[in-house]
């Protein structure tokens, strides 16, 4: 786990997280057929109190039996294997890079399929009980039989669902935009407005090609929380590099400069989820629409009028456009 500390030119200190595919503290998961769960970032451990975020790795045979939590919304990414989620009785199928909403109340049953281990990175808003590690400790109580006083349901009788949402997209269902070079791939709005409920944070994934990256910017408010899904490469913050991989959980707050380079063979995807929403807006205003069979442009040239906008309307800050002085590095 690497955390980096930055401040501002106001002197306010700002938190960076990069946790490993295979780092965290270890809770009971209430899983059937095995299965493990890890903290990656929680209240318990970081500053952060408004999110948290888990990894679930469930083998070959195992499933989670059906629970729904009162209390809590979650944003679910899939970074390995396959699977299915039921909900309302309907089954729907999981893969790498399918991003799921799970509104509060809704109940949920995951199974996983095939050969190879589901894997999922879980982000709860507020933090979910399965989050405290000092609420569910490995080999402790589990939200099966102890997390009705904490807002937990479980168990195959579950009513799947109250008053809450849920969204399913497949990693090839996105609203896709083409990005300018330095990126050579394109950018998908996931779940945002107005097909979201919540207006808190909206969700996207970003491909980048072998030998491509993101051009080095910031986000005035938003914090992101970046899950890697697809290969290998570097993340830049500020002016350190650490290597990413699938799995691998990264949190930017506001401000912070970062990059993103694909420095393998194959192409780098990740999902960010960013709150408070801005990038889909900013897509949607300013973007390339990448249709389906449609080849990518020749060129997509950097508009120094849409640039602006983007700086003046939804927060990025670009080195040379920027006022420099909002920069957190």
């Amino acid at each position: 786990m690497h955390m980096l500390t930055k401040k501002t030119s106001t002197e306010i200190p700002l938190e960076a997280v990069v946790v490993r595919a295979d780092e965290g503290s270890p809770v009971s998961l209430g899983s059937e057929g095995g299965g493990s769960a890890l903290v990656k970032v929680s209240p318990v451990s970081h500053q952060f109190s408004h999110f948290a975020v888990v990894g679930i790795d469930l083998p070959k045979g195992a499933y989670l039996r059906p629970h729904a939590y009162e209390l809590n919304e979650r944003m679910v990414l899939c970074f390995g294997g396959r699977g299915h989620v039921i909900v309302d009785g309907q089954k729907h199928p999981v893969s790498k890079g399918t991003f799921m909403f799970w509104g509060r109340g809704v109940g949920v049953e995951v199974v996983q399929d095939g050969d190879e281990p589901l894997r999922l990175s879980v982000i709860s808003f507020p933090p979910a009980p399965d989050s405290r590690f000092d609420l569910f400790p490995l080999g402790g109580g589990t939200p099966a039989d102890g997390g009705a006083s904490v807002g937990v349901r479980a168990g195959n009788n579950l009513v799947e669902r109250d008053n809450g949402h849920f969204i399913i997209v497949q990693d090839d269902e996105g609203e896709e935009y083409w990005q300018a070079a330095p990126s050579l791939g394109y950018v998908s709005i996931m779940i945002a407005a107005p097909v979201l409920p919540v207006t808190y944070f909206c969700a996207a994934s970003q491909l980048l090609e072998p030998g491509a990256n993101v051009r080095h910017h910031g986000h005035v408010a938003s914090e992101e929380i970046v899950i890697v899904t697809h290969g290998k490469g570097i993340v830049v913050l500020g002016d350190e590099q650490f290597p990413i991989a699938e799995g691998d959980v990264i949190v930017l707050p506001p401000t912070l400069m970062h990059h993103f380079i694909n420095n393998g063979t194959e192409p780098l995807k990740y999902g960010g989820v960013f709150l408070p929403p801005s990038v889909e807006g900013a897509l949607r205003e300013t973007g390339v629409r990448k249709l389906p069979g449609e080849p990518r442009p020749a060129s997509i040239p950097r508009n120094p009028t849409t640039e602006k906008l983007l700086v003046d309307k939804y927060g990025f800050i670009i080195p040379g456009i920027s006022d420099q002085r909002t920069v957190g590095v």
